[in-house]
């Protein structure tokens, strides 16, 4: 009898539920042939720096950098579920690895079996579906566990080198920056693209600028807009130049330099990886990565989409062969009804761009399954209808345009006219063009021509005459950048901070960029915990924390924990450790040795606000109060003293000056911007007291009553 271990529950009753004849137990299942239990996510974990050297539990320059020998601990919580696993190892001939079929599930099942120090053989679950059609076949193809050592390898270098920057960095700064800063080997240069990005907009000069349009009148009457242009510029930045055009362009002839038309073809967009259905989702209606990414997740255990945390966007030969059956599947769902009747299943093959085997790594696209979905949540249903229509798209042709262009010269200027008419919409019958709203709803702009202005005249040909029988200024102001969306800092990390619009130059920065498809989300989401960044509206901006933290690295000459494109390097050098391109030992030391240059510049660094102040009385025993880590201490009464206050204290930073203040008076000023667990923000002063430092908040204001008397339907209403 075999072991077989899941990541999670739901992939655990699945797997059951395919192979058959199993009976639920307390924390497993069993059949006569197999063991099922779970993990739930990652049972170990690194363990601290104080678990191997008690000293090091103090924050302490002259301690760094650490480098330890990596040891395991369990995760809070994890106890039960690895006494679990360990009993029914105890019964079993083997293991099967069923964890999620990538890196970070790799990590998860290995490090289950070092910590237990199980020597069972192993064989590797590899799907990328959990329909029982798929688990089956997967079953049927178990693979030797040695197969995937590289991939574990990488792994395995991945969070040991997250571990060394980010402890010995976050310690660091912390100790020299007064405050408790979190740094991170990707989340840190993510912020740093944010920074710049806000120093941009903060430095970026408003120009005003006009554009001259002019409309041209052909013999036969019919009429055209032109726009003014100079070495392709249409924006003029002074009024009385633009004036000048508008003058002498008025009642004047003009001829047709050119005329340029040609049919352009629009194929299908490439099918979604999670990190462009993040990007989507996030266009269409504001939707948070990590929100995405969790409603995927979701629609994977209810086998209605194929394994979500893929950086492909192409798909294999014989993942290509099941469409057929999808689209069927499909079919049954009422709104996609028609267009599966309409869908090609060879038109896939004829654009020549989504079935590629050599653009398939660990996982192929998102897909759905075919399986009809049952009752979903509103949030789930959206994703899964973007990737249903995404996926039906590649079954229908291109859609063709007519493109129009456009320039005459009226005496020495010349008017530039675009148009672009959509003759047959192809693939955008299952996926039109969408422009969400500002409520999150999603309208159908006008496909037929662009811009308004381009409708033209059936006589338009070059060398045709026209008279300019009118113009007119268009004022304008140049805008800044604009901030980071979620979706747009999706696509900057997938990148490494490179501004790349086309598919394909994306597609080949693949694997060069910060983070993964699978930790992205994450990483945004740390960013706003720390406190880091905030949302405004769609946009995210950073906070004057995030500012401070950016401001420092430089001040220190840490910039090597900023550059977007050095961290894609690195991370382009783990995926080269799971193809045995990169020795992985070489990797470690360099992480390693970056740690401690970044602590070396920390330490050299010559602010004079990096120093803590003299040590200062404390309001409670008249001991010292010091900075130690992460908190303001006393050290008085041996020790025993309960004056402690954090750094950070719910989203707010405690200045120096306010320690200074509390020490003196025994209380601060009215404090702004702290939040509560609902996020709600409030006020409140820092107060020394028997039980220690409290908050005391100042006393709420009665309303005042309103004259005459009032009637309440009940005493409660009367009440509020």
């Amino acid at each position: 009898m075999d072991l077989i271990v899941a990541e999670k529950p739901s992939a655990a009753k699945a797997i059951a539920e395919a192979l058959g004849g199993f009976r639920a137990r307390q924390g497993f299942l069993e059949s006569h042939d197999w063991l099922v239990t779970w993990a739930v996510g990652h049972l170990l974990e690194l363990c601290e720096p104080e678990d191997y050297r008690p000293e090091w539990a103090k924050w302490r320059l002259e301690d760094l950098p650490i480098v330890p020998d990596f040891r395991l601990r369990p995760a809070r919580g994890a106890k039960e579920r690895l006494d679990v696993i360990a009993a029914l190892a105890g019964r079993s001939d083997g293991l099967v690895n069923a964890c999620d079929a990538a890196r970070e599930g790799e990590l998860i099942f290995r490090q289950v079996v070092e910590y237990l120090g199980l020597r069972q053989p192993v064989r590797r679950l590899w799907i990328s579906s959990l329909t029982r059609e798929a688990v089956r076949r997967g079953f049927a193809e178990l693979r030797p566990s040695a197969d995937y050592d590289r991939l574990h390898r990488s792994a395995e270098c991945r969070s040991h080198g997250d571990w060394l920057v980010g402890i010995n960095a976050t310690r660091a700064f912390s100790c020299r920056g007064r405050a408790v800063f979190s740094v991170g080997r990707v989340q840190t240069p993510t912020l740093a693209m944010i920074v710049a990005r806000e120093e941009e907009i903060t430095a970026f000069v408003v120009r005003d600028f006009w554009a001259v349009l002019a409309e041209l009148v052909t013999p036969g009457g019919g009429r055209y807009m032109g726009r003014f242009i100079v070495d392709g510029e249409s924006r003029v930045f002074d009024q009385a130049t633009a004036q000048a055009v508008v003058d002498r362009a008025v009642g004047r002839p003009g001829t047709v330099e050119k005329f340029e038309e040609k049919t352009e073809k629009d194929n299908p967009p490439l099918l979604f990886d999670l990190t462009s259905l993040q990007r989507e989702a996030n266009r269409r209606w504001g939707m948070p990565a990590s929100a995405t990414l969790a409603a995927a997740q979701r629609l994977y255990e209810a086998k209605l989409l194929t394994y979500p945390r893929t950086d492909s966007r192409f798909l294999t030969p014989d993942v290509a062969r099941t469409a057929p059956r999808v689209i069927e599947g499909l079919a049954a769902q009422t709104s996609l009804a028609p267009l599966c009747a309409k869908a090609d299943p060879k038109a896939i093959y004829g654009h020549g761009r989504v079935v590629n085997a050599r653009r398939v790594a660990d996982h192929h696209a998102i897909i759905p399954t075919g399986t009809a979905p049952g009752k979903v949540s509103p949030v789930d249903a959206k994703v899964y209808d973007l990737v249903a229509r995404r996926f039906l798209a590649q079954f229908f042709p291109p859609a063709t345009y007519r493109a129009v262009r456009v320039l005459t010269r009226v005496g020495d200027d010349r008017f530039e006219t675009t148009a672009r008419t959509l003759l047959e919409p192809g693939w955008r019958t299952v996926e039109p063009r969408r422009a969400p709203r500002a409520g999150g709803e999603a309208v159908e702009p006008a496909e037929a021509t662009e811009p308004a202005e381009a409708l033209l005249p059936d006589d338009l040909r070059t060398g045709q005459t026209v008279t300019c029988a009118g113009a007119s200024l268009k004022a304008g102001r140049t805008e800044p950048p604009p901030r980071y969306t979620e979706g747009t800092l999706l696509a900057a990390m997938e990148t490494a901070g490179r501004i790349i619009d086309d598919e394909g130059l994306r597609e080949a920065m693949k694997g060069r960029g910060l983070g993964t498809p699978a930790t992205r989300a994450a990483i945004i989401d740390r960013l706003k915990q720390v406190g880091y960044i905030e949302s405004a509206g769609k946009q995210l901006k950073p906070t004057g924390k995030g500012m401070k933290l950016i401001g420092a690295a430089h001040a220190a000459g840490a910039e090597v924990l900023l550059s977007p494109q050095l961290t894609g390097e690195w991370e382009q050098r783990i995926n080269a450790i799971q193809t045995g391109d990169e020795d992985p030992r070489r990797f470690e030391r360099e992480i390693a040795a970056l740690a401690g240059g970044v602590v070396d510049r920390v330490r050299g660094w010559p602010a004079a606000e990096a120093e803590p102040p003299a040590d200062l009385g404390c309001p409670l025993c008249g001991g010292q109060v010091a900075l130690d880590g992460r908190a303001w201490v006393c050290r008085g009464r041996d020790g025993q003293c309960k004056f402690r206050v954090g750094t950070w204290i719910l989203g707010r930073r405690i200045e120096v000056a306010d320690i200074e203040e509390l020490c003196r008076k025994g209380k601060t000023r009215l404090l702004p911007g702290f939040r509560s667990k609902q996020g709600r923000r409030f006020s409140a002063r820092l107060a020394a007291g028997p039980n220690g430092v409290t908050f005391e908040f100042a006393p709420k204001r009665r309303r005042r009553r309103r004259a005459g008397p009032t009637k309440a339907k009940n005493p409660r209403q009367s009440a509020e």
